[in-house]
C-alpha cells in the first residue's frame, strides 16, 4: 500500500536520498521556530525590563530597584549552618527615610554571602561604619523588604538575551538559506557547470544605439538550462515574497508581544488597563494570523516545489517557434498546468495632479496544456513544447510613460491548493531585425 508521506527514498548502492519536500519542510519550520521564538521573547523581555513587569520583574527584582540613602545603625555577624559546619553571613542594620515612613532592615546583598570563618565576615564589614550614611538601592514597591546595600550584576537576563539573540541569528540564517534554496533543485545545480562549459561565450546582439527602446536581455540569458539553450528567471520568487511575509509577521509579533506584556503587567499589579487590553487583542489576533499565514505560504509553495521553464533560443522573433521545456516539482496532484504566452501594454500617464498607471493585455496565447498528472518527490513532471510568437507582433518596448512587455505564465491548478501562477519575463525583438541578421 503506498504511503502518503515518504521520508527516505530509494537506496541506490550506498547512496540513500532523503526526500527534499521533507527536508525543506523541517528545515524551514525548525528555522522559523528558532527565528520566531527568538524575537517574539525578545521583544518580550526588552518590554517587560523597560516597563518593570512580570516575567522579568519577578525573575530579576533588582532591574526596577531605585538609588536611595541609608544610616546603618549596628553591624553583626550571623552564624548559619551546623555546629560541626558553620557558616557566618555579615549583616547591617540599615535605616532608610521615606517621605511620611522609616524602614529598617538587617541586610547586605540581595542573595546572602556566607563566609567559613567569622574573622572574614568580619572583615567583610569593615567599609561599613554605624551612624554613617551610604546608598543603597530598592524596590519602591515593597521598600522595607528589599533594601540592599550592594547591587548585584544581572548575569542571567544577560545569558538569556545571548540565548535570544542566538536563537534570532541561527534561525534568520537558516531560514534564508532554506527560502534562497527552494528553487533551485539538484539536478539543476549539477548541470550548470555542465552547461556552461559548452555554453558560448560571445553571442549576436543587435544594435542598441539602432533600437535604445528595446530591453537587453542580457539578464535572461545568463543562465544556461539543462537541456535547452536558456533557463528563464522568474518574474516574482516565491523564496522572496515568503521573506516578505515573515519580515511582516516579525515586526507585527514583535510589536503584540509588547502590548501584550504592557497589558499583562498591568493586570499583575492590580491596576489593569482595559484600554490597553482592548487594543492589544485585536494586535495580538492579527499577529497569530500572520504567523499562520507564513506557515501556510511555506506548506504551499514547499508542496508544489519548484517551477523550471527553458527556451531553445533569446531573443524571440515574431512568426518563428521555439522550443520550451517546463519542469514542476513538488508532491501534488496537478488537475491542470497552462502555459500562456502573454502580452501586456502598459501606460504611465498623469491625470490632473495624480499619476495614473493602466495595463492591457493584447496577446494571450495558450501554448500547452497538461491534465491530470501525479508529481512525486524525486520525480517532477517534465515536458517539451512548441511555442510561435504570433506575425505581426509588437516587439517588447519600453520608455518612459510607455512598455510593451512579454513573458510567458505557468499556471498551476493542484487539488487542496490555490491556483499559483508564475511568470518568466522574455524579450522579443522586431522582425526585421531577424531578416538583417
Amino acid at each position: 500500500m503506498p504511503r502518503w508521506f515518504r521520508i527516505w527514498e530509494k537506496k541506490r548502492g550506498s547512496r540513500r536520498t532523503v526526500s527534499r519536500v521533507v527536508a525543506t519542510v523541517g528545515e524551514t519550520f525548525f528555522f522559523s521556530a528558532l527565528f520566531f521564538f527568538g524575537v517574539i521573547f525578545t521583544a518580550m523581555t526588552i518590554a517587560s525590563v523597560v516597563l518593570e513587569t512580570w516575567p522579568m520583574r519577578a525573575m530579576f527584582p533588582q532591574v526596577a530597584f531605585v538609588e536611595g540613602e541609608c544610616t546603618i545603625q549596628e553591624t553583626r555577624v550571623v552564624q548559619t549552618g551546623t555546629e560541626q559546619y558553620p557558616h557566618y553571613q555579615p549583616e547591617a542594620m540599615v535605616l532608610l527615610e521615606l517621605p511620611g515612613r522609616q524602614y529598617h532592615r538587617w541586610t547586605l546583598r540581595r542573595s546572602p554571602i556566607t563566609y567559613s570563618t567569622s574573622e572574614a565576615a568580619w572583615k567583610r564589614l569593615d567599609g561599613y561604619e554605624p551612624g554613617w550614611i551610604y546608598r543603597c538601592w530598592y524596590d519602591p514597591e515593597s521598600p522595607g523588604q528589599s533594601i540592599v546595600l550592594e547591587r548585584t550584576p544581572s548575569y542571567g537576563l544577560w545569558v538569556i538575551f545571548l540565548v535570544l539573540i542566538s536563537f534570532i541569528v541561527i534561525g534568520g540564517i537558516g531560514l534564508i538559506y532554506t527560502l534562497l534554496l527552494m528553487g533551485i533543485s539538484v539536478e539543476r545545480r549539477s548541470a550548470l557547470a555542465n552547461r556552461a562549459k559548452s555554453l558560448e561565450l560571445l553571442r549576436e546582439e543587435i544594435p542598441m544605439e539602432a533600437y535604445p527602446s528595446i530591453p537587453n536581455d542580457a539578464n535572461l540569458t545568463n543562465s544556461p538550462g539543462v537541456r535547452l539553450a536558456f533557463r528563464l528567471p522568474i518574474e516574482v520568487s516565491p523564496g522572496w515574497w515568503l521573506l516578505a511575509t515573515l519580515i511582516f509577521s516579525l515586526l507585527w509579533s514583535g510589536m503584540a508581544a509588547v502590548f501584550f506584556i504592557a497589558a499583562l503587567g498591568k493586570h499583575l499589579a492590580g491596576d489593569p488597563d482595559w484600554m490597553l487590553t482592548i487594543v492589544s487583542l485585536p494586535t495580538i489576533a492579527v499577529a497569530l494570523a500572520s504567523i499562520y499565514a507564513f506557515l501556510l505560504e511555506v506548506t504551499s509553495h514547499t508542496r508544489v516545489g519548484p517551477t523550471g521553464l527553458e527556451i531553445s533560443s533569446h531573443p524571440l522573433y515574431p512568426g518563428k517557434e521555439y522550443r520550451v521545456y517546463v519542469t514542476q516539482a513538488g508532491k501534488m496532484k496537478i488537475k491542470s498546468l497552462r502555459i500562456f504566452l502573454i502580452c501586456e501594454e502598459a501606460a504611465t500617464f498623469l491625470q490632473g495632479t495624480d499619476v495614473r498607471s493602466e495595463s492591457k493585455r493584447v496577446v494571450d496565447q495558450l501554448v500547452a496544456t497538461a491534465k491530470n498528472v501525479e508529481i512525486k518527490p524525486g520525480l517532477p513532471f517534465e515536458a517539451e513544447y512548441q511555442l510561435k510568437v504570433p506575425e505581426g507582433s509588437m516587439h517588447s518596448f519600453k520608455s518612459d510613460h510607455n512598455a510593451i512587455h512579454w513573458k510567458l505564465v505557468v499556471q498551476i491548478d493542484a487539488e487542496h491548493l490555490k491556483r499559483l501562477s508564475r511568470s518568466f519575463p522574455i524579450v522579443v525583438y522586431p522582425a526585421e531585425v531577424e531578416l538583417a541578421r
